[in-house]
């Protein structure tokens, strides 16, 4: 779902915000898919891009397989239950809204305000109702909305996909975060990564779908020194205390939580945003680091 400078790479990591634009017919797929066990647990591992477009077929028949063994199914966060819509919109008003005083416009610069109107225009979005968001929310907002402009369908995401098939089949649900705990890595941003956000979102608009577009075939070939690039390289470089907190940090608290799933009994399908399972900071070499032998590429 934070990227300081690098608003096009924070893009590829929100739950709304990981797609591309793919409108010719789709060949299948091969998404990475990991596996690690002991003599009571299997657990599965696969990376997601989190919105795609409707005509992307992923579920291999290995995917689906191990979906069908495992007995909990576990997501980031319950961004896809819809009883969670009132807790989040909670959450919104709380942690997303300006002071009435400081309108978005007045916390950006001259050039900023300059290249707003236009992408406002490009997504569909009056300026107006950007105003009382703070300007982690305000990006956030203009980039899913000018992504659904470009044909992309929030609905195709893995999660969105994988979310009501658990529930169709009666599958256990947990999750790795809470909702509050994501919006908060955008929400307790200092206020100049926040705005450099923001500005950054709005300056490097037309750059997005390529950049979400090489995402997706990356994800569907299972090239992971690609997604890494894409999703963490940037990030990486330019803000590294960002990316200690919103990649490092979260990476090495997912591990000890699948460590823990290792250690106790049964089978388990946990599918994470493909940046965090890629890289030498990824989920998949921590665990081969901390001795654990992982199926997979």
């Amino acid at each position: 779902m934070i990227e300081a400078q690098c608003g096009s790479r924070l893009r590829l990591l929100t739950p709304i915000l990981a797609v591309c634009l793919l409108v010719t017919p789709r060949a299948w797929s091969e998404p990475a898919l990991w596996h690690l066990s002991d003599a009571d647990s299997d657990i599965y591992l696969l990376g997601t891009v989190h919105v795609l477009p409707p005509d992307v077929l992923w579920e291999t028949p290995e995917i689906a397989a191990a979906f069908a063994a495992s007995d909990t199914i576990w997501f980031e966060a319950p961004a896809n239950d819809p009883s969670a819509a009132l807790q989040m919109l909670a959450l919104i008003q709380q942690l997303g809204l300006n002071p009435p005083d400081q309108p978005l416009s007045s916390q950006i610069s001259a050039s900023a305000r300059d290249a707003l109107g236009e992408f406002a225009s490009r997504a569909g979005v009056p300026v107006t109702t950007l105003e009382p968001l703070r300007p982690w929310l305000a990006a956030i907002t203009l980039s899913a909305s000018y992504i659904q402009t470009e044909g992309y369908d929030p609905d195709s995401g893995v999660e969105a996909r994988l979310w009501p098939l658990a529930i169709q089949r009666g599958k256990n649900l947990d999750y790795f975060e809470t909702l509050e705990q994501q919006l908060r890595f955008f929400a307790d941003l200092p206020h100049d990564v926040e705005v450099g956000l923001f500005e950054q979102t709005i300056l490097g608009y037309s750059e997005e779908s390529e950049d979400l577009n090489g995402l997706v075939r990356a994800w569907e070939g299972g090239d992971l020194a690609e997604i890494d690039r894409l999703v963490n390289g940037e990030l990486r470089q330019d803000a590294p205390e960002i990316y200690e907190v919103v990649i490092t940090q979260r990476n090495q608290e997912w591990v000890g939580k699948i460590q823990s799933l290792l250690a106790g009994s049964g089978s388990h399908f946990i599918a994470l945003g493909a940046g965090h399972l890629a890289g030498a900071d990824g989920v998949i070499e921590l665990l081969r680091a901390g001795g654990i032998e992982v199926e997979g590429p």
